[in-house]
Protein backbone atom coordinates (compact mmCIF):
# COMPACT_ATOMS: atom_id res chain seq x y z
CA UNK A 1 0.00 0.00 0.00
CA UNK A 2 1.27 3.45 -0.91
CA UNK A 3 -0.42 6.51 0.60
CA UNK A 4 0.55 9.64 -1.32
CA UNK A 5 -0.02 13.39 -1.11
CA UNK A 6 -0.32 13.33 2.69
CA UNK A 7 0.65 15.85 5.34
CA UNK A 8 2.31 13.71 8.01
CA UNK A 9 2.36 14.82 11.65
CA UNK A 10 5.33 12.98 13.18
CA UNK A 11 4.73 13.63 16.92
CA UNK A 12 8.47 13.85 17.34
CA UNK A 13 10.17 16.23 19.75
CA UNK A 14 10.13 18.77 18.25
CA UNK A 15 7.10 17.88 16.18
CA UNK A 16 7.30 18.10 12.39
CA UNK A 17 4.68 18.28 9.66
CA UNK A 18 5.93 16.68 6.46
CA UNK A 19 3.98 18.17 3.57
CA UNK A 20 3.23 16.28 0.36
CA UNK A 21 4.74 13.07 1.69
CA UNK A 22 4.02 9.40 1.13
CA UNK A 23 3.92 6.28 3.31
CA UNK A 24 4.81 2.84 1.97
CA UNK A 25 3.20 -0.06 3.88
CA UNK A 26 4.05 -3.71 3.32
CA UNK A 27 3.10 -6.76 5.36
CA UNK A 28 1.16 -4.65 7.83
CA UNK A 29 4.16 -2.46 8.67
CA UNK A 30 5.19 1.04 7.65
CA UNK A 31 8.39 0.44 5.69
CA UNK A 32 9.21 3.88 4.33
CA UNK A 33 8.27 7.53 4.60
CA UNK A 34 9.41 9.98 1.96
CA UNK A 35 8.23 12.58 -0.48
CA UNK A 36 5.37 11.61 -2.74
CA UNK A 37 7.63 12.01 -5.76
CA UNK A 38 10.42 9.78 -4.42
CA UNK A 39 8.25 6.90 -3.16
CA UNK A 40 6.02 6.91 -6.23
CA UNK A 41 9.12 6.50 -8.37
CA UNK A 42 10.55 3.82 -6.07
CA UNK A 43 7.36 1.69 -6.01
CA UNK A 44 5.90 2.06 -9.52
CA UNK A 45 3.96 -1.25 -9.31
CA UNK A 46 2.09 -0.26 -6.14
CA UNK A 47 -1.21 1.48 -6.80
CA UNK A 48 -1.19 4.75 -4.84
CA UNK A 49 -3.96 5.86 -2.50
CA UNK A 50 -4.23 9.64 -2.72
CA UNK A 51 -4.70 11.29 0.70
CA UNK A 52 -5.63 14.55 -1.05
CA UNK A 53 -3.60 16.62 1.39
CA UNK A 54 -5.23 15.20 4.51
CA UNK A 55 -3.28 14.82 7.73
CA UNK A 56 -1.81 11.44 8.70
CA UNK A 57 -0.40 10.80 12.16
CA UNK A 58 0.47 7.92 14.49
CA UNK A 59 -2.55 6.24 16.04
CA UNK A 60 -3.82 7.59 19.34
CA UNK A 61 -3.62 5.63 22.60
CA UNK A 62 -6.53 5.54 25.04
CA UNK A 63 -4.95 4.71 28.41
CA UNK A 64 -8.21 4.05 30.30
CA UNK A 65 -11.63 3.09 29.02
CA UNK A 66 -14.66 0.92 29.82
CA UNK A 67 -16.10 -0.60 26.65
CA UNK A 68 -19.34 -1.48 28.45
CA UNK A 69 -19.84 2.26 28.97
CA UNK A 70 -21.13 2.36 25.39
CA UNK A 71 -24.55 1.58 26.88
CA UNK A 72 -24.41 4.62 29.19
CA UNK A 73 -24.39 7.17 26.38
CA UNK A 74 -27.22 9.61 26.93
CA UNK A 75 -28.32 7.76 30.06
CA UNK A 76 -29.46 10.02 32.89
CA UNK A 77 -29.07 9.09 36.54
CA UNK A 78 -32.58 8.36 37.86
CA UNK A 79 -33.99 10.41 40.71
CA UNK A 80 -32.23 13.29 42.40
CA UNK A 81 -28.73 14.28 41.25
CA UNK A 82 -26.00 12.17 42.82
CA UNK A 83 -24.20 13.93 45.65
CA UNK A 84 -20.84 12.19 45.16
CA UNK A 85 -18.93 9.59 43.14
CA UNK A 86 -20.05 6.54 45.19
CA UNK A 87 -23.67 7.51 44.57
CA UNK A 88 -23.01 7.82 40.83
CA UNK A 89 -21.62 4.28 40.94
CA UNK A 90 -24.64 2.99 42.85
CA UNK A 91 -27.25 4.71 40.68
CA UNK A 92 -25.71 4.35 37.22
CA UNK A 93 -22.61 2.24 36.69
CA UNK A 94 -23.27 -0.71 38.96
CA UNK A 95 -26.83 -1.39 37.76
CA UNK A 96 -25.49 -1.14 34.21
CA UNK A 97 -22.60 -3.57 34.56
CA UNK A 98 -24.74 -6.07 36.52
CA UNK A 99 -27.06 -6.28 33.50
CA UNK A 100 -24.32 -7.36 31.07
CA UNK A 101 -24.29 -10.81 29.50
CA UNK A 102 -21.96 -12.22 26.83
CA UNK A 103 -23.86 -10.63 23.95
CA UNK A 104 -23.95 -7.21 25.63
CA UNK A 105 -20.23 -7.40 26.41
CA UNK A 106 -19.46 -8.24 22.78
CA UNK A 107 -21.56 -5.48 21.24
CA UNK A 108 -20.47 -2.78 23.67
CA UNK A 109 -16.85 -3.61 22.83
CA UNK A 110 -17.54 -3.50 19.09
CA UNK A 111 -19.28 -0.11 19.35
CA UNK A 112 -16.30 1.43 21.15
CA UNK A 113 -13.77 -0.20 18.85
CA UNK A 114 -15.56 1.12 15.76
CA UNK A 115 -15.57 4.59 17.33
CA UNK A 116 -11.85 4.27 18.00
CA UNK A 117 -11.18 3.42 14.36
CA UNK A 118 -13.25 6.39 13.19
CA UNK A 119 -11.31 8.76 15.45
CA UNK A 120 -7.78 7.48 14.87
CA UNK A 121 -7.23 5.60 18.14
CA UNK A 122 -5.44 2.31 17.57
CA UNK A 123 -4.55 1.13 21.10
CA UNK A 124 -6.92 0.96 24.08
CA UNK A 125 -6.60 -0.20 27.69
CA UNK A 126 -9.98 -1.57 28.78
CA UNK A 127 -11.00 -2.07 32.40
CA UNK A 128 -13.92 -4.48 32.30
CA UNK A 129 -16.71 -5.39 34.74
CA UNK A 130 -19.72 -7.69 34.30
CA UNK A 131 -20.48 -9.23 37.73
CA UNK A 132 -23.06 -11.66 36.34
CA UNK A 133 -20.80 -12.76 33.48
CA UNK A 134 -17.23 -12.96 34.76
CA UNK A 135 -15.68 -16.22 33.58
CA UNK A 136 -14.72 -15.88 29.92
CA UNK A 137 -15.75 -12.23 29.65
CA UNK A 138 -12.25 -11.14 28.63
CA UNK A 139 -12.24 -13.74 25.85
CA UNK A 140 -15.40 -12.17 24.40
CA UNK A 141 -13.76 -8.74 24.38
CA UNK A 142 -10.53 -10.17 22.98
CA UNK A 143 -12.46 -11.68 20.08
CA UNK A 144 -14.00 -8.27 19.31
CA UNK A 145 -10.57 -6.61 19.43
CA UNK A 146 -9.16 -9.27 17.13
CA UNK A 147 -11.92 -8.67 14.59
CA UNK A 148 -11.40 -4.89 14.76
CA UNK A 149 -7.70 -5.01 13.87
CA UNK A 150 -6.85 -2.70 16.79
CA UNK A 151 -4.57 -3.28 19.79
CA UNK A 152 -5.81 -3.59 23.35
CA UNK A 153 -4.73 -4.35 26.90
CA UNK A 154 -7.53 -6.09 28.82
CA UNK A 155 -8.25 -6.76 32.48
CA UNK A 156 -11.16 -7.53 34.80
CA UNK A 157 -11.84 -5.18 37.71
CA UNK A 158 -11.70 -6.97 41.04
CA UNK A 159 -14.09 -5.54 43.64
CA UNK A 160 -15.80 -6.54 46.89
CA UNK A 161 -19.07 -4.79 46.04
CA UNK A 162 -20.77 -8.05 45.01
CA UNK A 163 -19.31 -10.27 47.72
CA UNK A 164 -16.28 -12.45 48.27
CA UNK A 165 -17.26 -15.11 45.72
CA UNK A 166 -17.40 -12.66 42.83
CA UNK A 167 -14.26 -10.87 44.01
CA UNK A 168 -12.44 -14.20 43.81
CA UNK A 169 -14.01 -14.88 40.41
CA UNK A 170 -12.61 -11.56 39.19
CA UNK A 171 -9.15 -12.52 40.41
CA UNK A 172 -9.40 -15.84 38.58
CA UNK A 173 -10.58 -14.20 35.35
CA UNK A 174 -7.52 -11.93 35.37
CA UNK A 175 -5.22 -14.88 36.01
CA UNK A 176 -6.90 -17.07 33.38
CA UNK A 177 -6.60 -14.43 30.67
CA UNK A 178 -2.99 -13.61 31.58
CA UNK A 179 -2.12 -17.32 31.34
CA UNK A 180 -3.98 -17.61 28.04
CA UNK A 181 -1.85 -14.91 26.43
CA UNK A 182 1.33 -16.21 28.04
CA UNK A 183 0.65 -19.63 26.52
CA UNK A 184 -0.69 -18.35 23.20
CA UNK A 185 0.58 -14.81 22.54
CA UNK A 186 -1.41 -12.51 20.28
CA UNK A 187 0.39 -9.74 18.36
CA UNK A 188 -2.26 -7.13 19.23
CA UNK A 189 -3.48 -8.23 22.66
CA UNK A 190 -1.99 -7.97 26.15
CA UNK A 191 -3.30 -8.69 29.63
CA UNK A 192 -2.92 -6.92 32.94
CA UNK A 193 -4.45 -7.30 36.42
CA UNK A 194 -7.43 -5.04 37.15
CA UNK A 195 -8.62 -3.57 40.44
CA UNK A 196 -11.56 -1.28 41.09
CA UNK A 197 -11.24 1.88 43.18
CA UNK A 198 -9.91 1.35 46.69
CA UNK A 199 -13.26 2.33 48.21
CA UNK A 200 -14.68 -1.02 47.02
CA UNK A 201 -11.74 -3.22 48.03
CA UNK A 202 -11.03 -4.74 51.42
CA UNK A 203 -7.57 -5.34 52.79
CA UNK A 204 -8.13 -9.08 52.50
CA UNK A 205 -9.01 -8.83 48.80
CA UNK A 206 -6.04 -6.58 48.10
CA UNK A 207 -3.81 -9.16 49.77
CA UNK A 208 -5.42 -11.93 47.72
CA UNK A 209 -4.72 -9.96 44.54
CA UNK A 210 -1.13 -9.41 45.58
CA UNK A 211 -0.66 -13.10 46.31
CA UNK A 212 -2.27 -14.11 43.01
CA UNK A 213 -0.18 -11.70 40.96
Amino acid sequence: MLITNANIITWENPNRVLTNHAIYIDGGYIREIGTTKSLTAKHPKTKPTDANGQYVMPGGICAHTHFYGAFARGMAIPGKPAKDFPEILQKLWWPLDRSLDAEAVRYSALVCLIDAIKHGTTTLIDHHASPNFIDGSLDVIADAVDKSGLRSVLCYEVTDRDGVEKANAGIQENLRFIRRLNNDPHPRLAATFGLHASLTLSGATLQACRSAA
